[in-house]
């Protein structure tokens, strides 16, 4: 089984490594071969190669959501943000926190608040108080910050919130 022969190096993170059994375990219609090769592509930034692997796994993999959240990427990556929002929006829940995210870099902060209303991760409260934050809406993103426990990130935009609501502060 050429998937299992390609575990090793994605479990170091080799991607260039695991390309070449993965590429054979996708010919050989190994189960997850080729959504795994998509994935690896997608690492190596190779973005148009994993949307030409994944694009047909939507119809046919046990859980297309999770092939909808890596065509996500892949979109986004191309600027296909039409494409890029109606792969995030197939993904479902899954893939919630990376279409606020999504819909952040887009300039949309009050969308990405209503689609990250209901995520209740530490990088989905992270994005819900960056869309918060983006929309001078102080006091809800830091409630959401601090919801997103010690991420770092969210920590770094809490502290910024909190010298924003300083008494005295611009």
């Amino acid at each position: 089984m050429q998937v299992s022969a390609a575990m090793p190096a994605l479990e170091k993170g080799d991607f260039a490594a695991a390309r070449p059994p993965l590429e054979r375990a996708c010919d050989a219609r190994e189960p997850n071969g080729c959504y795994l090769l998509g994935r690896t592509l997608l690492a190596l930034d190779q973005y148009e190669k994993a949307v030409r692997v994944l694009e047909p796994l939507v119809s046919t993999d046990p859980s297309p959501g999770r092939v909808a959240d890596a065509l996500g990427l892949c979109y986004e990556a191309l600027r296909r943000t039409a494409d890029a929002e109606a792969m995030y929006k197939k993904a479902g829940a899954a893939a919630q926190h990376r279409y606020g995210r999504f819909l952040i870099r887009e300039g949309r902060a009050a969308d990405a608040v209503k689609a990250l209303a209901a995520v209740e991760t530490p990088s989905g409260r992270f994005e819900l108080g960056r869309a918060l934050y983006q929309l001078g809406r102080l006091a809800e993103a830091e409630n959401a910050l601090e919801a997103a426990g010690s991420l770092p990130e969210a920590q770094a935009l809490l502290a910024k919130v909190r010298r924003r609501r300083a008494p005295g502060s611009p």
